[in-house]
């Protein structure tokens, strides 16, 4: 099953700004376009679509409203193209919905379900779509959470597997799901085979994968306000002995579940995203580079000094940096690329908290 998506977020500092089309009507298109995915405010406007046209280096807000007619209704928390598919893990409404990957059509309605609360994160293997889910407020019950099984032909959810620990971002290898747990110091290792359990011990706890060109796989390790910790960075993962066997220590690891990890095209490099508060209780956000062979860190950020970054991609043609801003959970937000040196290149204006494109070519 050939899955592509290309995820790619957030960052701040405005030069070149490239003020964008707001339109509202839109025509679907047949050709291979690639979407950013905006979270919307949780209490206030939903999710919502730009069209990112890498021909015309244009962006076209408000794409989904354009197409189907209507806003979305929930706020997605992930996005992922299967086939000809792209689902969306929406909550406040959790639900899971999704689109003609060509058109970006909504012609079905989204499926709820009790065995689909605080949706996370997804990957598939076959006809199933694994959800990662908390379940409810995980912060007073750690209990909560689950896995929860969706079937992509049936378009049904089908049952859930029990995962105490929160689990955010997940990976699948050689028939078994790896899940990161973001209130438990261990990988969560899922044999696909009989959902038995089995789990990798870490120095902190975790929420996001890359996967390297031998199925083995990097992970973030933050520290966070419910489970502090010292030693954080990125932890390398032989998935042939489900062990641990490097820790690559960086501190401000962002603590955010998606888009904190990308490769470069050669995969020589991967970028990871960092963030602290300042001494006016700013989130400021960095790009910081590791090299793979070496098995170090650069000693300063390729990007640095970043108000509201909110994730990272790097565009596998260009091999630029691409990062999403978010200085305001009620404004428009931004999409800034960068060259592999750290240079600004342009800024084009979004929807609300970008933070996942994906590219359907």
């Amino acid at each position: 099953m050939k899955t592509k998506i290309l995820l790619m977020l957030a960052l701040g500092i405005t030069l070149f700004f490239q003020s964008c089309k707001d339109d509202t009507t839109v025509t679907p298109t047949e050709k291979g376009e690639n979407y950013i995915i905006n979270y919307g405010s949780y209490s206030g406007d939903k999710g919502s679509v730009s069209a990112y046209d890498t021909e015309k280096d244009t962006v076209t807000n408000k794409f989904y409203e354009g197409v189907n007619g209507v806003a979305m209704t929930s706020n997605p928390q992930y996005a992922r193209q299967v086939n000809d598919k792209i689902y969306f893990m929406g909550n406040n409404v959790d639900q899971i919905f999704w689109v003609d990957a060509k058109t970006f059509e909504q012609t079905s309605n989204g499926v709820t379900s009790t065995d689909l609360v605080k949706p996370r994160y997804c990957v598939e293997d076959g006809n199933m779509l694994y959800v990662s889910c908390w379940g409810g407020d995980i912060w007073t019950d750690e209990s909560l959470s689950y896995i929860t099984k969706f079937n992509l032909t049936t378009k049904k959810v089908e049952g859930k597997i029990a995962l105490p620990g929160g689990p955010e971002g997940l990976a699948i290898v050689n028939g078994k799901l790896y899940a990161a747990l973001n209130y438990k110091d261990s990988v969560a290792v899922i044999n696909l085979s009989d959902e038995s359990i089995g789990y990798i011990v870490t120095p902190a706890v975790s929420s996001y994968f890359v996967k390297d060109d031998n199925d083995n796989l990097y992970v973030s390790l933050i520290s966070t306000y419910s489970d502090f910790s010292t030693k954080t960075g990125i932890g390398y993962i032989n998935t042939s002995v489900d062990k641990l066997e490097k820790i690559y220590e960086k501190e401000n690891v962002s603590s955010s579940y998606v888009n904190i990890m990308a490769f470069n095209k050669d995969k020589s490099k991967l970028y990871v995203m960092a963030s602290a508060y300042d001494a006016n209780w700013q989130l400021i956000g960095t790009v910081e580079e590791f090299d793979v062979a070496g098995g170090s860190f650069a000693a300063s950020p390729v990007v640095s000094d970043i108000l509201g970054l909110n994730g990272i991609a790097i565009d596998p043609e260009s091999d630029n940096i691409i990062c999403f801003v978010s200085e305001s959970t009620t404004a428009s937000g931004a999409m800034r690329t960068y060259s592999p040196a750290g240079k600004l290149i342009k800024e084009y204006k979004t929807g609300i908290s970008p933070f996942i494109l994906l590219s359907t070519k």
